[in-house]
């Protein structure tokens, strides 16, 4: 009876006491790697380069080859095909000048080469994404650990007030401070809750995760001293960025599109091959073969626009590639320069905000021991200090933000980011 009662208590147990779900640790190397391998937009762009590399024989193969059957001699008075005095069956296979083979096989080439540039750029997009996420929620978690401190220190500050005021030690001036500044205090606090939901959400989406699976961000915001060159960056960006190789790429297939339009001046050819036999002599069967040649008779209104029209394309493509550089070579720019303030910033809270914080504190707390300030100060004091952690844990995330976003503009990994 005792062992039946037992595991009824254990079934309830199970059923209807709630329980937490204990979420996944995710470090910032595994969360790039999910990417990699889950995120909705790479697995597209993956199969839509495995089609380009299936199309590559369909585009430079040759049309496929028609059977024909021919029949001449035949009585007026009968109309059977069966009453023939002469059949003709064959094949027919039509070719291009053999390099407008060689140059389709570029095209194609260049388009597989593109749309492999294309997966590179659009990987670097969003591994840039998933670091920045991934920042902001250390960021949000420590933000969130810290206003809850504040929280706890504006309150206590705002009960010390309070009595303070009721013992007429000071005016209600100093309490009604103090209740704005816990209001501001828990709105940021809820402010923070509501963008780290968010920012989960935005992380499992870019991660090929679902909405319901339970990560827990593992790591921490960090600084290390730079030290790059500007111009060297640029070179590396000139010489490996998958955003130019695709332009590159693109000017390719127009170079070879123009090549193909010169090739729309040259015959193309049609060979023929057939068994040839008569009604009357059935082995009297004959094997021949023909060759014809198409001649471009109207090129001079046709294929002369066709080439005109591909010249204009290439130059097209041409300035489009010098655009692209200027556009990325000014966004190196810009990145290297965000990340040179965001240095600094973290820099200045290093040597001068944080010290200079808790001095504050120091001051403060031997005062407060020593009886030449109140509590009230040293609350506000300690939550002075808070805020100051707060400044810097943001400081250290537009450091690493601006480390990702370098790292996108020139189209490599620069720093060691686990």
């Amino acid at each position: 009876m005792f062992r039946y009662t037992f595991f009824v208590y254990l079934f309830f147990i199970f059923i209807f006491v709630p329980f937490k779900t204990i979420g996944q640790q995710l470090t910032l190397e595994q969360a790039i790697t999910e990417a990699r391998t889950r995120n909705p937009e790479l697995m597209k762009i993956k199969q839509e380069l495995q089609a380009t590399k299936a199309a590559f024989w369909e585009g430079v193969s040759p049309e496929n080859p028609k059977l024909f059957s021919e029949f001449e001699g035949i009585p007026r008075s009968r109309h059977s095909l069966s009453d023939y005095g002469e059949r003709k069956v064959g094949v027919v296979q039509e070719f291009e000048f053999p390099l407008a083979y060689v140059y389709k096989g570029k095209w194609h080439q260049s388009e597989k080469n593109r749309k492999m540039a294309e997966y590179v750029s659009s990987e670097n997009r969003v591994i840039t994404e998933v670091k920045k996420k991934f920042y902001r929620l250390l960021l949000l978690k420590n933000q969130l650990q810290l206003y809850g401190e504040i929280t706890n220190l504006t309150q206590e500050l705002y009960r010390k007030a309070k009595i303070r005021v009721e013992a007429g030690e000071s005016p209600s001036y100093d309490a009604l401070k103090v209740k704005v500044d816990l209001a501001e205090v828990e709105n940021r606090a809820l402010a923070i809750k509501k963008e780290l939901d968010v920012t989960l959400y935005d992380f499992a989406l870019l991660s090929g995760r679902k909405r319901i699976e339970s990560v827990e961000i593992e790591g921490q915001l960090l600084y290390t001293p730079i030290s790059l060159n500007q111009d060297s960056l640029k070179n590396i960006a000139l010489e490996k960025h998958p955003v130019l190789r695709q332009m590159l790429e693109h000017f390719n297939q127009h170079k070879a599109e123009r090549n193909l339009s010169w090739i729309g001046l040259m015959p193309n050819f049609e060979l023929r091959y057939f068994e040839q036999e008569f009604q009357n002599e059935p082995l009297a069967k004959t094997w021949g073969a023909e060759i014809g040649l198409s001649i471009p008779l109207w090129f001079f209104m046709k294929d002369q626009g066709k080439i005109r029209s591909a010249n204009y394309r290439l130059y097209a493509a041409n300035w489009n590639y010098e655009l692209e550089k200027r556009k990325l070579l000014f966004k190196i720019e810009e990145g290297y320069s965000k990340l040179l303030l965001a240095e600094k910033q973290v820099q200045n809270y290093q040597e001068n905000v944080l010290k200079e914080v808790e001095e504050l504190v120091r001051i403060a707390t031997r005062s407060y021991e020593e009886g030449e300030m109140g509590y009230i100060e040293v609350a506000e004091a300690l939550r002075t200090l808070n805020r100051a952690k707060a400044g810097y844990s943001e400081a250290l995330y537009e450091f690493a933000s601006a480390q990702a976003e370098l790292e996108r503009a020139v189209g490599v990994s620069l720093f060691n980011h686990y």
